[in-house]
């Protein structure tokens, strides 16, 4: 039995990155680009009438953003994958789109492997696809701390501690003094009742909160 390609419908206003994915799917057996939507209000009755498998949708379309179609699509139809496709690299958009569970961001300027990783992954696992280049730093670690009462600039502070950084790049890193950095790494650690950098990057690896 022959298998179908997937079905992608591309949600996006600009003619130049539209003709640019045509031309990264003309010769892709796995995938088929069934049409594309240039304006927010077209993309909902389009979905509706031909079912894609998944779309590739800009956050900044005309008449109705991303955000609330993402939101009416996986409301209506959950099955179909949809993968951020967009200029804007903010922490803040990517925690948004997850809570509206999209299942993959990818910037505007990722090469065509990356685009395929993006739909090979979403299509064969339920992890989210980040792309590379996008800002990562927005994990399950949020919930986590948020449970112990870690404040904002501690949680900066972990975010850069796992990462390797000491306390004098840390200080330059965020323009605060190194004593200050000093200071709520001491708290940290009593929160967590932990003793030192290593025990706080087993504690991140064994729960996976920067997976």
């Amino acid at each position: 039995m022959e298998i179908q390609p997937k079905k992608i419908l591309i949600c996006e206003d600009h003619q130049i990155v539209i003709d640019g994915l045509l031309s990264i799917f003309k010769n892709q057996p796995d995938y088929k680009i069934i049409g594309y939507v240039v304006n927010g209000d077209n993309v909902l009755p389009t979905v509706k009438l031909n079912r894609p498998d998944v779309l590739l949708l800009d956050l900044n379309l005309p008449n109705k953003n991303g955000v609330d179609i993402l939101k009416d699509i996986k409301l209506l139809f959950p099955e179909i994958k949809v993968i951020i496709l967009t200029m804007y690299n903010k922490e803040s958009i990517i925690k948004k789109i997850k809570q509206f569970h999209a299942n993959g961001f990818l910037l505007k300027n990722c090469s065509s492997d990356d685009l395929l990783n993006a739909l090979d992954a979403v299509f064969k696992s339920n992890t989210f696809y980040t792309g590379k280049g996008v800002k990562t730093n927005v994990t399950e670690i949020d919930g986590f701390l948020e449970k112990i009462k870690i404040t904002r600039r501690e949680k900066e502070i972990i975010l850069e501690l796992v990462q390797g950084y000491n306390v004098p790049q840390i200080a330059k890193k965020l323009f605060i003094s190194a004593h200050t950095v000093e200071t709520h790494k001491k708290n940290i650690f009593k929160k967590l009742d932990i003793h030192n950098s290593i025990d706080l990057v087993k504690l991140v690896n064994e729960n996976k909160l920067l997976s």
